[in-house]
């Protein structure tokens, strides 16, 4: 691959990085940093569907049963996800946001908020419909590749 692509990338992701790290510093009095990002992404799901059956997370996150139940039980301890017997199949167990899953969602999107009126807002629109695009296109790329090979391929 051509080396000045490569610098050109490596530097898109560098000011990527900054920027993410700066906001961070920003938001950290606030923030729960004791959230792994393996946690953020079951909380997000089941903020998005109102709740979920512990098999179809699994899918969804692309890990086994086992290994969902045992980020469950950490999380439940935390109050961040409460587990429940499904009323229509009591061999299933529904997942849902606990009191603390919800306050983590509810300033996760303050902070959303406050970053979108502060930082977002500031730029013209069209650059942010050029982003969007920019995304969707990476987004489309990884999918297809993902689709293709089902796992990480490195050379």
């Amino acid at each position: 691959m051509n080396e000045e692509f490569i610098a050109y990338v490596r530097e898109i992701n560098e000011i990527e990085y900054a920027c993410h790290e700066m906001l961070t510093q920003e938001y950290a009095n606030v923030l729960d940093e004791s959230v792994t990002s393996s946690q953020i992404i079951i909380l997000n799901h089941l903020d998005s569907s109102g709740s979920m059956l512990t098999g179809e997370l699994a899918r969804q996150l692309n890990i086994t049963p086992s290994a969902v139940s045992q980020m469950l039980n950490k999380m439940e301890k935390r109050q961040l996800v409460k587990r429940s017997i499904n009323p229509n199949n009591r061999r299933e167990i529904l997942v849902e946001l606990d009191t603390a899953g919800l306050k983590f969602i509810e300033m996760n999107k303050k902070i959303e908020l406050s970053i979108i009126e502060r930082f977002y807002a500031k730029l013209p629109f069209e650059d942010l419909e050029a982003f969007k695009a920019f995304m969707l296109k990476f987004k489309r790329i990884i999918e297809q590749e993902l689709a293709e090979n089902g796992h990480v391929h490195i050379d």
